[in-house]
């Protein structure tokens, strides 16, 4: 009897051992934290954005969530059982609803995601879930993180045509600033300009009214101006004559020299920025029939600080040798004007059904 109860004792002590291997295991194997994606949607009608932060594991972990207001506004999602490996996190797709994202790897296996916002956020701005891992399409374990911000139509109304119309058109650089040089020497102010000197003198045939921010080679707010007194006094012109619309003309660069295409800019003011840089976007594109990079949210100071809305173009890159060569062709340059008057006509077309114009 004694001999069957020790040996019953000893049995029951290696299964709790094995139990307790058994389940230890799991916590030696965590998963990695692999990959972090962006994505983002707006809806030009309901004025809903919507920004999707996805963070990418090697396998399943849990999470916790809490909001704090110092030192801003944050959202800091607790990971659990992961480990961090070295990986580059990219910028925020629209700042205007999540300005960055940073990593804190913490011991025993914990990683906090903390997520900065430019102003207040509430529990029901946003939803976390979890998807599992699909071997069928490769897709890993995910954490995503989905933010919504809604941006009300302003009091701006619109109406169709372009007769009466306040139009600001701003050639970037200038003066001391020539922006960016060509591979083959050309200089962006000169190029900026060209095209809107061109633009000028269609819309002014169409009836509308042109205010320039320079109309030759000078510094707008004048010499020895900082960045942002310069870029500030472009906005002022906009602003202080009560434009309807505000469009900053450039040209892009690349320490790639292969880099190619247009592109368009905007900051999420009202509903109507993003319907204006599609507009100019898909007629530029139509017209020049360059790479279409597509319409991008930026936090440019001009098209920021503008009150009404507004868009920047980058038309094509001067950095590239064979798209510099057609962006310094007169016949090219003029197409380019004409699509952005199209372009900037079509908007006011949107603008005034979505108003019920």
């Amino acid at each position: 009897m004694r001999f069957r109860f020790w040996t019953i004792l000893l049995l029951l002590a290696w299964l709790s051992f094995s139990v307790t291997m058994v389940s230890a295991a799991p916590a030696g194997a965590e998963a990695k934290l692999t990959g972090v994606r962006w994505s983002r949607t707006a809806d030009a009608v309901t004025g809903l954005i919507k920004v999707r932060l996805i963070l990418e594991t090697s396998g399943p972990v849990e999470f916790d969530q809490f909001i704090t207001a110092v030192p801003n506004w944050r959202l800091v999602v607790t990971l659990k059982g992961v480990d961090v490996e070295n990986f580059n996190i990219p910028p925020s797709p629209d700042t205007s609803v999540v300005t960055k994202m940073s990593v804190v790897k913490s011991p025993k296996n914990i990683a906090h995601a903390v997520i900065d916002f430019p102003g207040t956020l509430t529990q029901d701005q946003y939803k976390i879930i979890t998807l599992p891992a699909d071997p069928k399409t490769k897709t890993p374990f995910q954490v995503v993180i989905e933010v919504q911000k809604t941006v009300r139509p302003s009091d701006l109304t619109f109406y169709p045509g372009l007769r009466g119309k306040v139009i600001a058109i701003d050639p970037g650089h200038g003066g001391s600033d020539p922006g960016a040089i060509g591979v083959l020497g050309s200089r962006e102010k000169q190029l900026n300009l060209s095209v809107a000197m061109q633009v000028k003198a269609i819309l002014d045939k169409a009836g509308a009214k042109v205010l320039m921010t320079r109309d030759n080679d000078f510094d707008v707010f004048g010499p020895n101006a900082t960045d942002r007194e310069e870029l500030r006094a472009r906005a002022l012109v906009a602003n202080d004559n009560r434009a309807d619309i505000f469009i900053s003309i450039h040209h892009n660069s690349s320490a790639n020299h292969d880099r190619n295409g247009t592109t368009t800019y905007y900051y999420m003011k009202t509903l109507f920025d993003v319907v204006l840089a599609q507009s100019l976007q898909e007629a530029m594109v139509q017209a020049g029939g360059l790479v279409n990079i597509g319409v991008r949210p930026a936090n440019f100071y001009v098209v920021k600080n503008a009150s009404m809305p507004a868009a920047l173009l980058e038309i094509g890159f001067i950095s590239n040798p064979q798209e510099e060569q057609t962006l310094t062709s007169s016949t090219f340059q003029q197409k380019m004007a004409q699509a952005i008057v199209v372009g900037i006509d079509q908007f006011f077309g949107q603008a005034a059904k979505m108003r019920g114009e």
